[in-house]
């Protein structure tokens, strides 16, 4: 199951966002506790408010506040006191952000490794993702594969393509193509816009699947519509070249020119490398189609600021 969320503001949707980005955004009130968020387990979308209050019952309102957060925190501690995996979980994140309490990692790690230990996905996912970037432990690799994979194992999307880049760039195992794309696969099939990206590119190189480029569009564009640069760069230049899908100069440079807007600098000069083709009509539609994507689904972070 992914875990990235889903955010619709004033009709428009955006990301989907890994939770602590969206945790982020939420503090920095970007996203407001009256949008409406969605990820896969929840049966329609709900407000930012009731998301936070089943995703953790300690996480403050707008004002930085909650009346009720000092029982909520007992009874975390009580849970997680009384083995219960959900409760260690959400123990460990309010002591790794220090909310309602003083920050302890050392106490944070060990709620967070007692939880994984226990099979919660989530936690093994956040586990692994600490000791791959070396937050709160040393930076472990081989550690960071074995949390992956376990939550991997239990349908964990972003832990699958999460494992599928360690195999395939050989971090904490032998470099394993077979392998990485199988994971990248898993993932990319549950909606996951990364793995999608990733999976595409190896399709293109022939390296752990055959080579084809027609399936490659086809998962470039999934991400690209998700709003991934990389993808998006991507799928403009299979575009341009007219590799494993009809050449179309326009929607190439559309897609060139919104993962340029996002600051991806090869986009940038594909995309003058490709105008130098093309007449300036068919330049003049591509950036109204461009203009059109991104008004859509510009990020929640390039947004003006929110509120007074």
């Amino acid at each position: 199951m992914s875990k990235r969320v889903h955010v619709l503001i004033d009709g428009e949707q955006f990301g989907p966002y890994p939770e602590a980005e969206f945790r982020q955004h939420v503090s920095a009130q970007k996203i407001l506790k009256t949008d409406l968020v969605w990820r896969e387990g929840l049966g329609d979308w709900v407000t930012v408010s009731e998301f936070l209050d089943k995703l953790d019952p300690a996480w403050p309102d707008a004002r930085g506040r909650q009346p009720s957060s000092r029982p909520a925190l007992a009874e975390l501690w009580d849970g997680a006191a009384k083995g219960n995996p959900e409760a260690q979980f959400q123990l460990s994140l309010v002591l790794f952000e220090g909310r309602e309490v003083a920050a302890d990692e050392a106490e944070a790690v060990r709620f967070l490794r007692l939880a994984a230990g226990s099979g919660h996905g989530e936690a093994q996912y956040t586990l692994g993702f600490r000791q791959v970037n070396g937050r709160g432990l040393d930076r472990n690799d081989e550690e960071a594969v074995r949390w992956f994979r376990r939550a991997a194992e239990q349908e964990h999307a972003v832990a699958q393509c999460s494992l599928g880049y360690l195999l395939e760039h050989g971090r904490g195992a032998p470099q394993n193509y077979v392998e990485a794309a199988r994971w990248y696969r898993k993932a990319a099939d549950r909606g996951d816009a990364v793995a999608q990206n990733n999976l595409a590119l190896l399709l293109v190189a022939g390296q752990g699947v055959p080579k084809n480029d027609a399936e490659a569009a086809a998962w470039f564009a999934k991400a690209a519509q998700q709003n991934v640069p990389g993808a998006q760069m991507n799928y403009g230049l299979l575009l341009a070249k007219g590799q494993g899908i009809p050449a179309d100069p326009v929607e190439a440079y559309k897609w060139l020119n919104v993962s340029a807007g996002q600051g991806h600098a090869n986009a940038v000069k594909n995309r003058d490398l490709l105008a130098a083709t093309m007449d300036r009509s068919q330049i003049a539609e591509a950036q109204l189609r461009a203009s059109q994507f991104m008004a859509k689904h510009v990020r929640a972070e390039t947004r003006p600021a929110r509120g007074g």
